[in-house]
């Protein structure tokens, strides 16, 4: 078959839900005169500060490659992914697809940086969520705790590195006004800050004012998110072999996401506990992630407050399909 058009732009509109590392959906599109499609890079959406390798990149790449391939399932085509070399994948799509089940989930999935709720309906998410061998879930209160510990720590060491900023505030929305708040990066609603915290965030990470604030003892308390890490249901750590080519963890990557979703839990991820060194090295001590493993992230679970949220920041058809 040849795809069409339209099917093309709802698969693309579709895809471009999918996790991408600080939202900078580096993803692009064409649809080729032969039906097939060509996956390509925004180079200007690079991070060569906090992803100098490329690896949250292609992870990026590879899940909004299997959104496309979960939402073409839904509408009985399978995709072929390839790798010609030139492109980040080129996909060649036929008649013959079955819809899997976390295909549902794909407009439902949500990054959640607020406080969870507890009580029963998260201790019920939980026992249906199933777990899975690159999956090391801690539940225990006391295990959540020291991982939330750790995550303050290391987002310290990162914040205080005056490049990784810069480049996190560049892609940080704190104001309506910014002329991204609905398209990409974090917004300050999407990291449930207020007016005022979000005008205080754009005050502390300054620099020159983060340093004053650090060399006093303050920095640290007001970047923590320990608090909202306890309130938790659990930590996942999720760990790939130590080989794998990232475009296919982030495959893997948005499925673990979805399945989240599909069991009644919202995630957020804590990357930081991945790319800092120091604890990375720690974490796969303490659990047993050996040498032919890679620690890729860890998420946050939990269940969060029912309330109508915003769409999400996402780029239009027109940015995204070139």
């Amino acid at each position: 078959m040849t795809l069409d058009a339209e099917t093309f732009r709802a698969l693309v509109t579709e895809a471009s839900l999918s996790p991408s590392v600080h939202n900078t959906q580096p993803t692009r599109w064409r649809l080729g005169p032969d039906g097939r499609v060509q996956v390509l890079e925004d180079e200007s959406r690079r991070l060569p500060v906090g992803d100098p390798e490329g690896r949250d990149l292609n992870v990026s790449h590879g899940s909004a490659v299997e959104g496309f391939c979960l939402a073409a399932g839904r509408r009985g085509l399978v995709v072929d992914v390839g790798h010609d070399g030139v492109h980040v994948a080129e996909l060649t799509v036929r008649l013959g697809g079955v819809s899997d089940p976390l295909a549902a989930f794909l407009t439902q999935r949500r990054t959640y940086r607020g406080k969870f709720e507890g009580g029963a309906v998260a201790h019920a998410a939980m026992a249906r969520f199933e777990q899975s061998e690159d999956l090391i879930v801690a539940q225990d209160p006391d295990h959540v705790a020291e991982l939330a510990r750790l995550y303050d720590e290391a987002g310290l060491r990162w914040f205080r590195n005056v490049p990784y900023r810069a480049e996190l505030v560049s892609w940080m929305r704190l104001s309506r006004r910014h002329p991204s708040w609905s398209l990409d990066g974090l917004n300050a609603e999407a990291m449930e800050m207020s007016g005022i915290e979000a005008t205080g965030a754009g005050l502390v990470l300054r620099p020159g004012v983060f340093e004053t604030l650090d060399r006093i003892g303050l920095a640290g308390a007001l970047v923590a998110e320990a608090a909202v890490v306890r309130s938790a249901s659990a930590v996942a750590l999720f760990h790939r072999p130590a080989n794998e080519a990232p475009f296919d963890t982030g495959r893997r990557f948005h499925r673990v996401w979805l399945s989240f979703t599909q069991a009644g839990l919202s995630a957020a991820p804590m990357a930081v506990l991945a790319d800092d060194t120091k604890a990375r090295e720690s974490l796969q001590a303490d659990f047993g992630i050996g040498g032919e493993r890679r620690l890729i992230t860890a998420f946050r679970l939990g269940v969060a407050p029912a309330r109508d949220l915003a769409a999400k920041p996402r780029l239009g058809l027109d940015a995204l399909i070139v």
